[in-house]
């Protein structure tokens, strides 16, 4: 019980918020690049990770995880928790579980809303679940990987 305290606190909630914000913008253009202007589904996922990565980090600095100064350490593991994050998501997750997903024919309607050729489904299938999976990947990663001192301040301040 103590450990899922500390798991759900303010940092939690206003992740949850920036982040909603963050999903509907950055991933409504994603599906736009992909679904209406005919970008692959795997450019249209690195706009939407390119803009919201800077979202992301804006937010963590400032907003959810703020302290004292940006070090190069602290830059070089956002950036790499980012790509760790996209590859596990796109790479990894999204085809294995979109294949399960995709077996039913009411996942591949839901998804069919960008065409009904398989390739929008899968793609469209693909690019939800990869951002589901970013999404959760991200946050633990953002909170105990990149700005773990941050937070750890934040905590002994008495302010998490």
């Amino acid at each position: 019980m103590m450990k899922i305290k500390k798991l759900v606190d303010r940092t939690l909630v206003l992740y949850l918020i920036i982040g909603v914000l963050n999903f509907i913008v950055c991933t409504g253009l994603m599906f736009f690049l992909f679904n209406v202007c005919g970008f692959s589904e795997h450019i249209s996922p690195l706009v939407n990770y390119g803009l919201g990565s800077l979202i992301w980090y804006l937010s963590c600095r400032y907003v959810l995880f703020p302290a004292h100064r940006t070090t190069l350490r602290q830059l070089f593991r956002f950036v790499l928790e980012v790509i760790v994050c996209y590859l596990l998501s796109y790479y990894v997750a999204a085809p294995l579980l979109s294949g399960v997903l995709l077996r039913s024919q009411g996942v591949r309607s839901f998804f069919s809303f960008g065409g009904d050729s398989a390739d929008m489904i899968s793609g469209n299938c693909e690019m939800t679940i990869g951002a589901i999976v970013y999404a959760l990947l991200n946050y633990f990663g953002q909170r105990y990987f990149v700005f773990s001192d941050r937070f750890e301040h934040a905590k002994k301040s008495g302010e998490a």
